[in-house]
């Protein structure tokens, strides 16, 4: 009862802090669409199946008639070391539209993101930072089965590593204070993952405006020789005098349509990377992290 009282003040509050603003227009920097696809072909030779999909992907294109190319090639980019914080049974933060990443590696941050398919709630939810060389943005997060607008702020992690109470958390990041109430409560790695991510990235195709410039995400449990979750994907900013112009919308469109139809690479069911970290069958929870 308490936490359904806590979760309904907090609720109310967003909703007062998008009326104040109900005018003004809400400015989204960029659309990401995204897809998962099948890991087990990316196991044996990661760049020669990278190089695979970029062919079949033009192939598909050029059957659903796309008016433009994609140039470029899959190369090998960053590598880090990525986990999700959350409270275990409780899973506060996923439960209020949170979500907390802590990376290391070639990059070494954190970002607190707040998701929603509505845009102003999104836009206007708090999620300021405190640490160094902090940046926020609003984008657009494009996936077959949802549309979720994410407001983020990434910043440089804090000296003592990630957050381990909701209490640090707060510390970091002001924007968290809305879960005040849960303060005392522990922050851990979703299901004890950390996951070894490699990035291909290179292809891009000039879609008017805007570019759409591709990703290929691989990610690894531990130290795992073989891929447990692969995602493609492609990101388009806002262009600072067109905004997205109605050419770039639809060949976006027709560009996640190729992506979500490449056949036997695309996997069932397709979702979040998120999502599925949330969802990992893992044998310390193995009744679900988020089990009460």
């Amino acid at each position: 009862m308490k936490k359904s009282i806590a979760c309904s003040m907090m609720a109310a509050g967003m909703l007062l802090s998008v009326a104040s603003h109900a005018n003004s227009p809400v400015s989204v920097n960029s659309k990401e669409y995204k897809v998962l696809l099948d890991p087990s072909l990316f196991a044996s030779n990661p760049s020669g199946a990278a190089s695979s999909l970029l062919s079949a992907l033009k192939t598909r294109l050029t059957q659903l008639n796309f008016d433009k190319t994609i140039t470029g090639s899959f190369a090998a980019g960053d590598h880090d070391q990525i986990s999700y914080y959350d409270s275990p049974s409780s899973c506060v933060l996923h439960s209020n539209g949170y979500s907390v990443r802590y990376r290391t590696g070639d990059d070494k941050d954190i970002e607190f993101k707040y998701g929603h398919p509505d845009e102003e709630l999104s836009y206007y939810t708090d999620v300021t930072g405190t640490g160094k060389n902090k940046s926020s943005k609003i984008e657009t997060d494009v996936s077959p089965d949802k549309l979720v607008y994410s407001h983020s702020t990434k910043q440089d992690a804090a000296s003592s590593g990630a957050p381990t109470t909701v209490s640090a958390l707060i510390s970091q990041f002001s924007g968290a204070s809305t879960l005040s109430s849960y303060s005392s409560q522990s922050l851990v790695p979703v299901n004890g993952l950390t996951m070894n991510q490699q990035e291909y990235d290179g292809p891009s195709s000039d879609i008017g405006n805007s570019d759409a410039d591709f990703t290929l995400t691989i990610w690894y449990v531990g130290n795992a020789s073989a891929p447990s979750l692969v995602e493609l994907s492609f990101r388009v900013d806002a262009d600072s005098s067109s905004y997205f112009t109605t050419p770039v919308l639809q060949r976006s469109q027709l560009l996640m349509q190729a992506i979500s139809s490449l056949g036997s690479w695309n996997l069932a069911n397709s979702t979040t990377k998120t999502a599925w970290v949330y969802a990992y069958h893992s044998a310390g929870y193995p009744n679900g992290f988020c089990a009460q």
